[in-house]
């Protein structure tokens, strides 16, 4: 008799860790999903025949129903997610290129609110001088907690320089807010001590760029930071660490036009980024002849400090390591590709915490997750607080319902 009920109380308490519930069937077969970190996951749903361009979005989350539904017509097929870690939006970019001067997208809100519309980007660049937006060079979008930002770069062929542009588009209105981040002379990206701007992170209305840069025989960044609309707070350098960090080349990882835009892609010594108020440095040290580790410092009192590694076993010097990286409030989630090691993990901000390791697939692009969690193949995997949200993706692409499991962390 104590045997049968020890055995139910193991199975209510297994019940209480663990369920399965389904989500009804949309109109069209679910054929994708994506991560909204924080929020939960979306499945989206479209005509299969191409007739109907709308794309159906239903967000699950932490509860056993759908938290909401929404659609969006993009202008053509493809079209572009763009998300961050602590931002209350998402958008879906329709053209990566200016198209007479505006961009068109469709904005999600937390509450499930969509409005789709345009931005005049290359008239907010225009205000900045003689500059002809047909000529600028997209680097980078993302999205903060205030705006959407897009990254130029215009040469200026009568100086043989390079000027950084960055335009802020305010989430609430739209408007647009152009900045000449810094002019640049070719002659000086010879040097390896010297870089272009590139974003590296938002903490509330503070938006962060930085350029490898040399100051008083030091090697760092300059770093400058702007509101959503454009007003220029502070500009200061940084040191590098002392260490000799090996080559990176920086393949973009996560929902950032970085990532989209493959053929952007710069070597650094280090990839710098900022989030919650705290500059991180990812890079890597050699540790003997055939292998290395990545290290993850952060930045303290003016100085770096080293705060967790990973080692490389199989490290090639003559290779450059090919790192993406997204920062999220946990850690630093990366993308890796060197010598057959073609995986995503996080290196955590809790000292001496190791993580697993999974393979990439496109699919992890869109699902930051991934880096938590062991998981096969098929798994889509989201954090929530105290809970883990399962999805198998052999259920896209096949008509009615499908389920997901909630688990306890």
């Amino acid at each position: 008799m104590k045997r049968i009920f020890l055995i139910l109380i193991l199975l209510v308490s297994y019940t209480g860790l663990s369920q399965t519930f389904e989500i009804e069937a949309s109109r069209f077969p679910y054929d994708d999903i994506i991560e909204w970190k924080g929020m939960g996951a979306m499945l989206m749903s479209r005509d299969p025949g191409g007739v109907e361009r709308q794309v159906n979005l239903t967000l699950v989350g932490a509860q056993t129903t759908s938290i909401w539904d929404q659609k969006f017509t993009p202008k053509d097929e493809e079209f572009y997610y763009i998300s961050s870690e602590n931002a209350r939006y998402v958008y879906f970019i329709d053209n990566l290129e200016l198209t007479n001067g505006k961009v068109y997208f469709s904005q999600l809100s937390s509450a499930g609110n969509v409005k789709s519309t345009s931005a005049a980007v290359g008239a907010a660049v225009k205000k900045l001088g003689q500059y002809d937006y047909n000529e600028l060079d997209l680097i980078n979008i993302v999205v903060t907690d205030k705006a959407l930002v897009y990254h130029y770069r215009y040469e200026v062929k009568k100086n043989k320089s390079v000027m950084e542009i960055a335009v802020f588009m305010t989430h609430h209105n739209f408007l647009c807010y152009a900045v000449e981040l810094g002019e640049i002379p070719l002659a000086s990206l010879k040097d390896e001590k010297i870089g272009h701007w590139e974003y590296v992170g938002f903490t509330d209305d503070k938006i962060y760029f930085a350029a490898r840069d040399y100051k008083n025989k030091s090697k760092g960044w300059s770093i400058k930071d702007y509101s959503s609309k454009g007003k220029i707070g502070e500009s200061y350098f940084i040191d590098a660490p002392a260490e000799d960090l090996l080559p990176i080349e920086n393949i973009g990882f996560g929902t950032t036009g970085k990532y989209y835009l493959k053929n952007k892609w710069s070597i650094e010594k280090g990839i710098l980024t900022q989030i919650n108020g705290t500059f991180y440095l990812m890079g890597g040290q050699r540790k003997s002849e055939s292998s290395a580790e990545l290290t993850l410092y952060s930045l303290e009192g003016g100085k770096w400090n080293e705060i967790n590694t990973m080692k490389l076993n199989y490290f090639i010097e003559k290779k450059n390591l090919k790192l993406g990286i997204y920062p999220m409030n946990e850690g630093v989630g990366y993308h890796l590709d060197h010598n057959g090691y073609n995986k995503v993990s996080l290196i955590s901000f809790t000292p001496n915490t190791e993580s697993v390791h999974n393979d990439f697939t496109e699919r992890t692009i869109f699902n930051p997750s991934s880096v938590f969690e062991g998981k096969k193949k098929e798994e889509f995997n989201v954090i929530l607080p105290d809970l883990l949200l399962t999805f198998n993706t052999n259920q896209l692409n096949k008509t009615g319902a499908v389920n997901f499991e909630l688990k306890k962390r």
